[in-house]
């Protein structure tokens, strides 16, 4: 992957920045595999590919299984479309006169 503008720039925020998400990704009150699993789920909200298959491959590694990915999606999947229903009622309903 190319290097970004923020690491060659201004290597002692990068550094930082690695450091957080190594903090952030570790065991806590919650394991590090669903931290993984949330990440996967945040990199399919935001479609963000290379994130996608850093989390996905991190999650696998952590010992997550194909059924509990497979709920991860569903998840984002209720996450993305209830909120969109939610969101554009009141606007819909008003475009529509009702």
């Amino acid at each position: 992957m190319k290097q970004s503008l923020l690491e060659k720039e201004t290597p002692e925020i990068w550094k930082d920045y690695l450091s957080l998400a190594e903090r952030v990704s570790s065991d806590g009150a919650l394991s590090a595999k669903i931290k993984e699993l949330m990440m996967v789920a945040l990199s399919i909200a935001l479609r963000c590919e290379p994130c996608l298959r850093v989390h996905l491959k991190r999650a696998l590694k952590l010992g997550a299984t194909r059924a509990e990915i497979a709920e991860t999606l569903a998840a984002t999947l209720l996450m993305n479309g209830g909120p969109a229903d939610v969101w554009s009622r009141e606007i819909i309903s008003e475009v529509l006169g009702e």
